[in-house]
């Protein structure tokens, strides 16, 4: 798994690999389970928590592979209005486009993912207390983005998904939808 940098706002749109879990690594074999049974089709044993491992470690390598995915899809994300407030540097919402959004929440994301105290990159090293709650946080706000994707450009732009297999989540769809606008 490599971790990529965004760098939207550090002069390009262009996405660099900014380190690499060297294979035979425990964090390499966590995300190398994640990858094969998420190709397995069954969604309930690619969350699963595999026996006998960290539930703190299993989150952390799928919080930064979920990054990795969203940070990915980003390319295509244009001319929408968000607001942004990451509570420390910006405290009241500001408005922005979702380029602009996107690009402070990459940015918030990969500085949460870098802190050491959060996301400890040595096996034996605790999780803080508020982990879970600082996870939840990072993917709440990756999936807006991801969602985003999807329900805004990904069908209009690319024709990629028939409107029939977006049926059961019709409800879902409209509601993201309606916060957009």
């Amino acid at each position: 798994m490599s971790l990529v940098l965004f760098s939207g706002s550090r002069s390009s749109k262009t996405f660099k690999p900014k380190k690499n879990i060297p294979e035979g690594s425990h964090q390499y074999e966590l995300l190398k389970h994640a990858e094969a049974t998420l190709g397995s089709g069954n969604l309930r044993a690619a969350v699963m928590l595999p026996e006998g491992e960290d539930l703190n470690e299993w989150i952390a390598v799928n919080t930064v592979d979920f990054f990795n995915q969203i940070n990915m899809l980003y390319g295509t994300i244009t001319e929408y209005e968000y607001h942004w407030a990451d509570g420390t540097n910006i405290k009241k919402p500001i408005k922005c486009s979702a380029p602009k959004y996107i690009d402070y929440l990459m940015t918030w994301v990969q500085d949460q993912l870098d802190d050491e105290t959060l996301f400890p990159s040595k096996i034996g090293v605790p999780f803080p207390k508020n982990f879970m709650s600082v996870a939840k946080t990072i993917l709440k706000r990756l999936f807006r983005v991801y969602a985003h994707i999807y329900h805004q450009h990904f069908d209009s732009e690319f024709n990629l998904i028939d409107r029939r297999e977006l049926a059961p989540l019709q409800d879902l769809i409209e509601k993201l939808g309606s916060k957009d606008r």
